[in-house]
């Protein structure tokens, strides 16, 4: 992940191919909105980002397509919201943008190309995570979107060298939540901080209780409540809320951490200032790169009642969009094929922190020695047989999602209680779905 700043400072640092004097062909520009949370990560430089080398490439293989990367509010936020239905009412609308898979591509259909006719029938065959950019989240439907990598799994990283220091064996970790907190317990005695988080902007929140509500209730579950069909008050989300505050109310995290951004948080962890965190594997680079082998991780532990307890929480992320208002669709989806290929998704892996969606990939060579948490994640999906969820922000709209991550801060701080906040998300649900019946 970057900031916007640097997210802005990719569109300055894309490498330009001139189109050739002697080609026949007209030159197209098109477009690309850049959310900032789904292009990069802080530690790479933006000349040596994967999105600005796959432009290049593209533009170099296609010398009459000019391609304007453009930085995006993230795509989350009330400010994206505000920017696309202005945009599009102006007819401004970039060609291509950046949305969350789920919730927030099916709110914003009526902007998008439905793609399936575009992308043909082999292409679809060759990539994952169509069930979540697809009409009624079902497969076979109406495509909205185009899924790139596997998707980011949320779990919680541990610092080896202080669990040591505590005599927590990293060999038998706790799969129940009261198993964490015995380990967070023994941590503190020992006069070290157990969880290291950054809630000012409610994501290391969400990122927690994206697992536990997985756990709970599964895929079915979280797209219950994202149709209506079973309330946002429940169990379901209270549960999730409990156990995020408990681990601030017990004194189980640093102290700073209501007011600490994510990216603060983050950094805190990868310098050693704390034995855990929980987030997703977007971060296995920067974590591996503080920490080298002190770094491991293990799935986030169920709560009591969970049905899926042995699954993973995460999912396909990001993906590719094309807006209406384009005039280029047949040159917009021969750039998002490219960047949907293996050679781009292969110079991916160690800045996004996730695996390709191609079906049928193999890791190239060196692979585990350049990427051990990714290749520990892969133990618990391939060899330990961890179910794959869906996460709850992932399925949910965006303006639901934004709601949820400041509910999240409250609830953490303890100024906001689990049922207030699980009853506030039920009404702005039910807000959303009246607005949504009336078109």
């Amino acid at each position: 992940m970057i900031s916007a700043a640097v997210a802005a400072g990719t569109a300055a640092g894309l490498v330009s191919v001139p189109f050739s004097a002697g080609a026949s062909a007209k030159t197209i520009t098109i477009t690309i909105w850049n959310d900032a949370l789904a292009a990069s990560s802080s530690t790479v430089p933006n000349s040596k980002s994967f999105l600005t080398k796959g432009v290049a490439l593209f533009e170099k293989a296609n010398p009459n397509i000019k391609v304007t990367v453009m930085p995006e509010p993230m795509a989350s936020s009330t400010g994206f919201n505000t920017l696309l239905s202005s945009s599009e009412l102006a007819g401004t609308t970039p060609d291509i943008g950046q949305l969350y898979v789920g919730g927030q591509i099916l709110q914003n259909a009526k902007y998008l190309v439905g793609l399936n006719k575009a992308l043909g029938a082999s292409y679809v065959k060759s990539l994952t995570g169509w069930q979540f950019v697809s009409a009624n989240f079902k497969q076979g439907g109406t495509i909205y979107a185009v899924p790139y990598g596997a998707g980011y799994y949320y779990t919680v990283f541990f610092n080896k060298t202080l669990f040591k220091r505590a005599g927590i064996s990293t060999t038998s970790l706790p799969t129940t939540w009261g198993g964490l907190m015995t380990i967070a317990a023994k941590l503190k005695a020992k006069g070290i901080t157990p969880f290291e988080f950054g809630e000012k902007e409610g994501y290391f929140g969400a990122w927690s209780q994206d697992a536990l509500i997985s756990m709970l209730g599964g895929n079915d579950g979280v797209l219950a409540m994202n149709s209506g069909k079973t309330s946002l008050n429940s169990p379901l989300l209270i549960k999730p809320y409990t156990a995020w505050h408990q681990l601030f109310a017990k004194g189980y995290t640093n102290s700073d951490a209501p007011s600490l951004t994510f990216t603060t948080g983050v950094a805190n962890f990868a310098a050693g200032k704390a034995a855990m965190t929980i987030t997703g594997n977007f971060y296995a680079t920067q974590f591996s790169q503080g920490l080298k082998s002190n770094v491991g991780l293990f799935p986030v532990p169920a709560l009591p009642g969970s049905k899926f307890a042995k699954s993973l929480s995460g999912g396909p992320n990001n993906s590719y969009v094309v807006f209406k208002n384009s005039k280029h669709l047949t040159e917009d989806v021969k750039l998002i094929k490219f960047l949907t290929s293996a050679a781009v998704q292969n110079a991916s892996i160690n800045e996004l922190g996730q695996l390709p969606n191609i079906v049928g990939w193999t890791a190239p060579a060196g692979f585990n020695a350049a990427q051990p948490l990714l290749a520990q994640l892969n133990v618990y999906i391939n060899t330990q047989h961890y179910a794959l969820m869906e996460a709850f922000d992932n399925v949910m709209p965006g303006s639901i999602d934004n709601y949820w991550y400041q509910t999240n801060t409250g609830v953490f701080a303890g100024t906001l209680s689990p049922s207030s906040a699980a009853g506030s998300m039920q009404s702005q649900m039910q807000s959303y779905l009246a607005a949504q019946s009336a078109g």
